[in-house]
Parts: structure tokens; C-alpha cells; sequence
């Protein structure tokens, strides 16, 4: 048995979040079948190895491919077996009579041992969601991390028609969370009380939430009126400190005097949910970094996170701002390796500036006095 997490769903839009990308297609592994016992298309083969499974058609035909990928390489990352299966319906079968069965028809997480397996299963007709989770992963994902991820970030997503894009950040979200435990970092709920309201969230198997079904043409959350609340300050470290309340205010506002007028331009073309920024304000909230001014340029990189990825300032009239689209450039988001991010700037002004602080590491450019722990990947044991 595992244990699981019940929700009701229905469907939501918003666009690609700032920071998320698809990596190129690879070549997926062959493809073992096991029979599926009724409801599920009577006597229908399951693909055993398969990360995704959708007899409904929920998922675009040409994103498969790439959730495969993804969820292959949180496999060989971390040794965690996640899959999504999507139904036109579970029948007369209860949803969570179907997703325990359906863990142990696809063998979910045994390859890794430990019970190291979750499972998001979605009954399209009836808008539910159910997450099992094995018992070798109770400790990685507690019940108010699921809750708090659900509530916050699928809520919105689902809601707004693009289930897609949200079930791409939920893995994103994931997979964060894996890397934290990975470095022994547990979930502490009294960290996001920061950012969010999360007293009312119960915790334990069996948790409901009802939403509303949405469409693409919902209503985008209205942006705060006023610029100057998040003000450009004298000093990068005053600056990156606005940021951090600046994510911890919903909806964000992407006219927000600290960022560049580039990053503005950037940021309002790509809504995001308040569950992304939440997950950007978690990661980096409360963690140590040093920051290194050189004229009118400033670097700042992290001392005891391998996660995060540098951030970058450009000092205007007197005043420190906040340069988004040059971390967008200059960095890259890494799955299945023994680092997270790398820089790739090049001929640009940072990477002119601050070159003498980078150094080479199996492969990935970083910076030579941030925290460049390595993962351990399971998957090369």
C-alpha cells in the first residue's frame, strides 16, 4: 500500500512560467506492455516503462515525448519513478482502488527499490485527482508538501485550460523538492508561511479540494497599480531584498521599478502562478550569498545552495537594478546531471565582468566561491 492524496480538479490557463524550458527530444527506451484490469480500456495493454500514460487524450500528442524525457531524467537523477496515467474515466471503480492497482500493474518505483514511486492519476469525466505516493517517499513528500503544491500551484493551472503547462511545472516542482531532500533539506511548513496561507491545509490521506473548471479565455489576475512599490535601492543586496518581497506579493507586478525595463518587457508577457513564485521565494529565502561589484555591474551567487542559479544587477542613477533578462541569457537549467544550472554567458558585459570567478566543473560553468556540492545520481550507481 502507499499513501495518497485525493483531490478534485477542474481545469484552468496560464502561460509558461519565466525560468521553465523543454530540453531537446532524446531517444526513449523500448517499450514493455502490461494488461490493465478493468475499467481502464477493458483488457488494454499499459506501456510498463512508459513515464505517461493518456488513453483520454488529455496531453498534446507532441508534448509526450518530452514529459518521457523529463521524467526519465528526474529517474537517473534522483532514483524517484514518477508517472502520470490519464482516464476518460475510472468507471465504478473508486479512484483510489484504481491508482493502488495501478502502482503495482506498472510496477511503479520497485525498479529503484524502497517503494521509491509516485503516481498522479487523473479520471478526465469526473475532474479527480488522486496522488499515491509510495512509502519510501513519505518522508520527501509529505502530505501538506502534495497539498501545498495541489492548492497552490494545479488550482491555478488547471483552471485556466493549459493542464499541460501546469503538469510540466508541477514536475519542475517536484523535482526541486527531491533535490532539497537529496542535500537533507525536509519540508518545513512554517517556511512558507512566509509567502503563504497555509494553516487551513490539513494534512493526512484523503484531502479534498473542489475547483472550478476553467477555460483559455479566463480572466488573467489583475497587476497592482503602483510601480513604486518595490523600489530600485542603493545597494545590490537592498535590491535582491525588494525582489524577495516582491515574490512573496501576489499577483506580481512585472512593472516593478527594481527590475530593468528589458525584464518588465520580459516578465509581462509570461504569467505565472503563485505557486512558481512561491517555489522561486522558497529556494532562495533565508540562503546564504555573496555579492561581487565591479562599476556599475554586480554578480550575486549562493554559498549553501547548489540550486539556484546566480542573479545579476546593472547600477542606473545611482540606484541598483535588477537584471532578469541577463540570468535568462546567461543561465541554464540542467536535469539528470550532477548540477542544476550552468552558466553559458559569453561577450556579454557580466561575462566580461565577473570571467576571472568561473570555473569549469565535469563540464558545467559556475561560479568558484558558490556552493558547487554535486548531486549524487542514483542512476549511476
Amino acid at each position: 500500500m502507499n499513501r495518497g492524496i485525493l483531490y478534485g480538479l477542474g481545469l484552468c490557463t496560464v502561460s509558461l512560467s519565466p525560468l521553465w524550458f523543454w530540453h531537446n527530444q532524446q531517444e526513449s527506451n523500448p517499450v514493455n506492455f502490461v494488461s490493465a484490469s478493468t475499467p481502464i480500456a477493458a483488457q488494454a495493454q499499459l506501456p510498463l516503462n512508459s513515464h505517461i500514460i493518456d488513453q483520454a487524450n488529455f496531453i498534446p500528442s507532441g508534448d509526450i515525448p518530452r514529459f518521457e524525457q523529463y521524467m526519465g531524467w528526474i529517474l537517473r537523477e534522483s532514483g524517484i519513478d514518477v508517472r502520470m496515467v490519464f482516464l476518460p474515466s475510472t468507471g465504478n471503480k473508486p479512484i483510489e482502488t484504481q491508482a493502488v492497482d495501478l502502482m503495482s500493474q506498472l510496477q511503479i518505483g520497485k525498479q529503484t527499490g524502497q517503494q521509491r514511486g509516485i503516481l498522479l492519476l487523473y479520471d478526465v469525466q469526473n475532474q479527480r485527482l488522486k496522488i499515491e505516493v509510495g512509502y519510501g517517499l513519505e518522508a520527501v513528500f509529505p502530505d501538506v508538501f502534495v497539498n501545498y503544491l495541489v492548492q497552490k500551484h494545479t488550482k491555478t493551472f488547471f483552471a485556466s485550460g493549459d493542464a499541460s503547462l501546469g503538469l510540466r511545472l508541477m514536475l519542475r516542482l517536484l523535482q526541486h523538492r527531491i533535490r532539497e531532500a537529496v542535500i537533507g533539506n525536509d519540508f518545513d511548513p512554517r517556511t512558507i508561511s512566509k509567502a503563504s496561507e497555509l494553516a487551513h491545509l490539513s494534512g493526512g490521506a484523503g484531502v479534498n479540494a473542489a475547483l472550478t473548471l476553467g477555460t483559455t479565455e479566463s480572466t488573467p489576475v489583475a497587476l497592482p497599480d503602483s510601480e513604486a512599490a518595490f523600489p530600485a535601492e542603493k545597494s545590490p543586496t537592498s535590491t535582491y531584498q525588494t525582489y524577495l518581497a516582491w515574490l512573496s506579493n501576489w499577483p506580481l507586478n512585472p512593472n516593478a521599478d527594481f527590475l530593468t525595463p528589458e525584464s518588465r518587457q520580459y516578465l509581462a508577457s509570461l504569467p505565472s502562478s503563485p505557486a512558481y513564485a512561491e517555489y522561486i521565494f522558497l529556494s532562495e529565502y533565508g540562503k546564504q550569498f555573496k555579492v561581487v561589484e565591479r562599476g556599475d555591474l554586480a554578480l550575486l551567487y549562493f554559498t549553501n545552495t547548489p540550486f539556484v542559479s546566480p542573479h545579476f544587477f546593472i547600477k542606473v542613477d545611482g540606484t541598483w537594478h535588477m537584471d532578469l533578462m541577463a540570468e535568462v541569457r546567461n543561465t541554464r537549467e540542467h536535469t539528470g546531471g550532477e548540477y542544476t544550472w550552468a552558466y553559458y554567458g559569453d561577450q556579454d558585459k557580466y561575462t566580461y565582468a565577473f570571467h576571472d570567478l568561473l570555473i569549469t566543473l565535469k563540464g558545467y560553468r559556475r561560479f568558484q566561491d558558490g556552493d558547487n556540492r554535486p548531486l549524487v545520481i542514483r542512476g549511476d550507481r
